[in-house]
Parts: structure tokens; C-alpha cells; sequence
């Protein structure tokens, strides 16, 4: 692994990741300062809705990238992924087709209008997640990084522009949307131009057995990552069935004000895959604890964030200051969601563990079904439903650690407990104290764990350029 161009590949991830981190703010932060409550609440639907799409390739894409992460891009049957790419586009427009006949049959014009946008959505979305797989596979990690920028970059341009000539639809704020990711499409096609636009081995046209062996040893990495989705997924619609359209947008928000620094982490966890397929397996278990050493002293200092957001958000937005009261919950779950995405869920696709992380995700999407129930259906108490969301973290995160641990013989489980604790404590102090009394007790109890940590903390940094 050579340092400076895993430098290189984190700084153009990074950096396009801090624009979308600076685009997700202005979005969350206006978007709902203008429009509605009830009109954020469909813009959320569909937001939400769509982040299922990447299901319906049925494990296609997720076979791809377990089979060829790591290859090189020049080195790639550009005739074979040709083929696949027309087939894979053949299933996503009859899924489309169901997704319009569905949406006609349905007389809520909004609902309706959501629908309609998704098989749109859906065609373009999969077709760029295509080109994106392919470049992250092969480590064309700026490429990638490009085509999230033009998406972005042109989504906010047209929102704000709808903003400036005083328009508060919500519908236009999906077309834009559409509009975003379609262009950044275009451009990947014409990255990968060599691979789309090119005369190919007839031999190879259309080929069904790839197809099917790219599907057989995707599903299971697609049913966990069903689970995965659902895990929240069925929380939030539970909230929306027990509290209605107008609170589930709310809660959404605070859950997009949770998930800014995901951002990152999704950043570190897209580059590390490519990176751990091409290293020596005799260097993966000690790179797994001086990633480990580095994450999570840095998700703690990061969390720091949540104390200034926490006392401007509700004087800027106080038509959601009801669920806002709740981000104290919700934001330390990224130190669950850090740890199952960089740690667990990246060395499980590297091992080839994709059974036992199907496992984990649906025993942790029953857990969720109960307690959502229970607390939806049963209790009727949203305060229960929302601390849901961050036991199932827990339960995940701690699970996937413990699976990961047993395979490469690496020891952490009283550091485990110590992040638990942290976590614990953070919610304590945010969820009873004013602003202030809460950030200056978890600095000092963030104080003690870098004391704590400090050796382990120099000896990973020390190590990892050795690995």
C-alpha cells in the first residue's frame, strides 16, 4: 500500500466529501426554513424511499464488487461489464414499469407524484451506482469522487436557485434531485467511455452466466444489506404510522443532523476496501486494531460538534423543536455506525464473511421489528421509539465486533465496554443538562479516555505506516 497514494485517494474523498457535508447542511438547514412541515415530510418520503432502490439489483452490483474489488481498471473484460450493464438496465426498467403502474393505480396526487419520480430516479441511479462500482473496484478513486461532486454541486445550485425566484415545492426540490444525478451520470458514462461506447466480443454480448454468478455471490451481501436498511428503516415507519407524515419529517431531520459526520466515515470506508483486497492477508489483523486505535478517539473528538449545533439549530428552525430534543439520542449513534462501517462491515466483505454479516443484520432487524412495536403499537411513546434506534446500533455494532474479533484473534472487548460507557454518559449528560454543563462533562470524560488511550493512540499511528 503506498502512502502517498493512500493519501492522495483520502484527500479527493475527502474533499468531496466535505463539499457533500457542506451541500447536506445547506439543504437541512434551509430547505425546512422555507417549505412546510408537512411538504419536508414528502420531500423525507422520497429521500427515504429512494435510499432502497440499490436493493433491486437483487445483489447484482454487490457481486461485482466482492469478485473484482481490488482489479485494475485496465485489466477489466470491458466487454464482459459492458454486458452486464445492459442486462442489469433491462431488470431496472421492468422494476421501473412496476414502480409506474403502482403510482397510477394511487389517488394521492403527492404520493402519487413520489412514485413517478423513484422510476425515474431509479433507472438513473442505478446506471451511476454501475459506474461508480467500477470505479471504486479499480481505485479510480478521484473519478469517483467527481462524479459525487456534480451531483451534489448541481442539486444545490438548482435548489437554491428555485429558492432565490421564491419557490417552495416540493416536487421541484426532487426534480432537482434527479436533475443533479442525471448530469453526474453523463459524466461517469464518459469517464468509463472505453468501457460504454466501444464494439465488444459478440462472444461476450449480453452474458447471462456472469449475470447469474454476479447475483449467487451478491445475495447474501444484499439480503444483509436489506436487513441493514430495515434496521431503521422500520423504525422510522413506524413512527410515521403511529405519529403521521408531519412528525416523521421532523424526526428525519434530527436524523440527518445526526448523520453530517457519516459523511466521513462512508469516505474512510469507500477507499479502505480497494486498499485491504490488495495487501498482504498477513498484515490484515494488525491493521485492524490500529484502524481501530485511530477511529474512535477521533468519532469521540468529533462529537464534540453536537454541542453548538445542538444550541443554534433550535432558534433557526423552532417549528422543529419538538423532535430536535432528540438528536441528543440519535448523534452518538455514529460511533456505532463508525465502527460497523469502517471496521466490521468493510473486514467482513474483505474476509468473505458475507454469511455472518447477514446473520447479524436480520438477528438485528428482529430486535428492531419488537421494539418497534412494542414501543409504537404498544407504549405509543415516540421518546421509546427514537431511543430504539440507538439500542439496534449498539446491538449491531457490538455483534459485528465480536464476529470480526473471533476471526482475526485480535482482543478489544473491555474497549468495547469503555465506548459503551462513553456513549451511555454522552446522552446522560446531554439529555438532563443545559448545553454548556453537558459539553463541559463530556470534555472531561472524553479527557480521561485520551489519557487512557494515549499510548495505544501513538503506537497506531506509528504502525500504520509500517503496514
Amino acid at each position: 500500500m503506498n502512502m502517498k497514494r493512500l493519501l492522495k485517494d483520502f484527500g479527493f474523498v475527502i474533499s468531496s466529501n466535505l463539499l457533500t457535508l457542506i451541500i447536506s447542511t445547506i439543504v437541512i438547514l434551509i430547505v425546512p426554513k422555507l417549505i412546510g412541515v408537512e411538504e419536508y415530510g414528502y420531500w423525507q418520503l422520497f429521500m427515504f424511499y429512494s435510499g432502497y432502490l440499490g436493493l433491486l439489483p437483487l445483489g447484482w452490483l454487490d457481486g461485482i464488487y466482492l469478485r473484482y474489488g481490488g482489479e485494475r481498471y485496465e485489466r477489466l473484460n470491458k466487454s464482459l461489464f459492458n454486458s452486464q450493464f445492459i442486462l442489469l438496465m433491462l431488470m431496472q426498467s421492468f422494476f421501473a414499469l412496476i414502480i409506474i403502474i403502482a403510482a397510477m393505480i394511487i389517488h394521492d396526487k403527492q404520493y402519487s407524484f413520489i412514485l413517478y419520480a423513484l422510476a425515474i430516479f431509479l433507472l438513473i441511479y442505478i446506471a451511476q451506482s454501475f459506474c461508480k462500482f467500477v470505479l471504486q473496484i479499480t481505485n479510480r478513486i478521484r473519478e469517483y469522487s467527481e462524479v459525487t461532486i456534480l451531483a451534489n454541486v448541481i442539486y444545490v445550485v438548482t435548489v437554491i436557485s428555485l429558492i432565490v425566484v421564491n419557490v417552495r415545492d416540493f416536487r421541484l426540490l426532487i426534480i432537482s434531485f434527479i436533475f443533479g444525478n442525471f448530469m453526474a451520470l453523463l459524466y461517469a458514462m464518459f469517464v468509463l467511455k472505453d468501457l460504454f461506447f466501444q464494439h465488444y466480443d459478440n462472444r461476450q454480448f449480453l452474458s447471462l452466466s456472469e449475470a447469474v454468478t454476479n447475483i449467487r455471490v451478491g445475495s447474501q451481501l444484499l439480503i444483509a444489506n436489506v436487513a441493514a436498511m430495515l434496521i431503521i428503516g422500520v423504525v422510522r415507519m413506524g413512527i410515521q404510522q403511529g405519529w403521521g407524515v408531519t412528525t416523521f419529517g421532523k424526526v428525519s431531520l434530527t436524523l440527518s443532523i445526526s448523520n453530517l459526520l457519516m459523511v466521513f466515515i462512508n469516505a474512510i470506508s469507500l477507499i479502505i476496501f480497494p486498499k485491504l483486497k490488495r495487501i498482504d492477508p498477513n498484515k490484515v489483523n494488525g491493521l485492524y486494531s490500529v484502524i481501530r486505535d485511530i477511529l474512535m478517539p477521533l468519532i469521540f473528538i468529533g462529537m464534540l460538534i453536537y454541542f453548538p449545533i445542538s444550541y443554534f439549530i433550535p432558534m433557526w428552525l423552532p417549528k422543529y423543536d419538538s423532535a430536535l430534543i432528540y438528536m441528543s439520542v440519535l448523534f452518538p449513534m455514529i460511533a456505532y455506525q463508525s465502527k460497523f462501517e469502517i471496521l466490521s462491515n468493510t473486514f467482513m466483505k474483505m474476509l468473505r464473511m458475507e454469511r455472518q454479516l447477514m446473520f447479524i443484520n436480520i438477528t438485528t432487524l428482529v430486535i428492531s421489528v419488537v421494539l418497534t412495536a412494542i414501543s409504537v403499537f404498544l407504549l405509543h411513546n415516540l421518546t421509546a421509539t427514537v431511543f430504539v434506534i440507538i439500542i439496534v446500533m449498539a446491538i449491531r455494532s457490538t455483534i459485528s465486533e465480536l464476529y470480526v474479533k473471533n476471526k482475526l484473534h485480535v482482543k478489544f472487548s473491555s474497549e468495547i465496554l469503555l465506548e459503551t460507557a462513553i456513549v451511555a454518559l454522552f446522552i446522560l449528560f446531554s439529555w438532563h443538562l443545559p448545553t454548556i454543563e453537558a459539553m463541559i462533562g463530556y470534555l472531561v470524560l472524553l479527557t480521561f479516555y485520551l489519557l487512557l488511550k494515549g499510548h495505544d493512540i501513538f503506537v497506531a499511528v506509528k504502525n500504520i505506516k509500517l503496514i
